[in-house]
């Protein structure tokens, strides 16, 4: 039997550049490869200031879990939480969205 691979560029359904999907022609499951640019931005600055995924997380008043889920871009942030973000770190919302470099 004979399976085929396609590999397409789609945008983020939760927002913030385009992930790479391969996907199976026999049983079209698909996987993630790379994690959008705003959630590259929030590890980065977390890192950067020395903060686990909790310290956030307290920020947003959310879990640590629902923070780690921003992080991977598998839950959508809220624009509200996004703003709270932005504040705390001291960047501009095209700077944590990655529209443009501070």
């Amino acid at each position: 039997m004979d399976v085929h691979t396609i590999s397409t560029k789609r945008t983020n359904v939760h927002g913030g550049g385009y992930i790479d999907r391969e996907q199976s022609e026999k049983n079209g499951k698909t996987r993630r490869q790379y994690p959008s640019i705003w959630s590259r931005q929030l590890k980065e600055l977390r890192e950067r200031n020395n903060l686990s995924q909790a310290d956030v997380a307290k920020v947003l008043h959310c879990s640590q879990v629902a923070y780690g889920m921003y992080e991977l871009g598998k839950r959508k942030l809220p624009i509200e939480r996004l703003i709270t973000l932005a504040k705390f770190y001291h960047v501009s919302l095209d700077s944590l969205t990655g529209l443009s470099r501070e």
